[in-house]
């Protein structure tokens, strides 16, 4: 699977998470192609509950991203995954929240 920035995959929590969680393709294309780079960046997603409120750190995907369901990406924390962990591939960020997933991603790293 040809991966770029943007996309947004599904992995799992963990070695034994058979249903995975949305994450959104940090890494540049040059990383991504490279098939002696087997890990990447990813922010990682969780289904959003009814009552739920996002968080200052927290951007909002749905339905024009590709997702069925309502996720919030969290944008203070930066994982490392393996390119064979991507299970499937949901979508693209639309553009008017890369802005807002750049922002809080630089606030919240303390990068300006």
């Amino acid at each position: 699977m040809k991966l770029r920035r943007w996309d947004i995959v599904k992995i799992p929590a963990s070695d034994n998470d058979p249903v995975g969680h949305p994450a959104v393709v940090l890494s540049a294309e040059d990383i991504l192609d490279d098939d002696k780079q087997q890990r990447f960046n990813v922010l990682v997603g969780t289904k959003k509950q009814p009552a739920e409120r996002a968080k200052e750190h927290n951007v909002l995907l749905n339905g024009a991203d590709g997702l069925s369901f309502l996720t919030l990406l969290d944008c203070s924390l930066i994982y490392v995954v393996r390119k064979a962990q991507i299970k499937e591939r949901f979508g693209v960020v639309a553009f008017e929240r890369r802005q807002e997933i750049k922002r809080k991603v630089r606030a919240y790293l303390g990068l300006g």
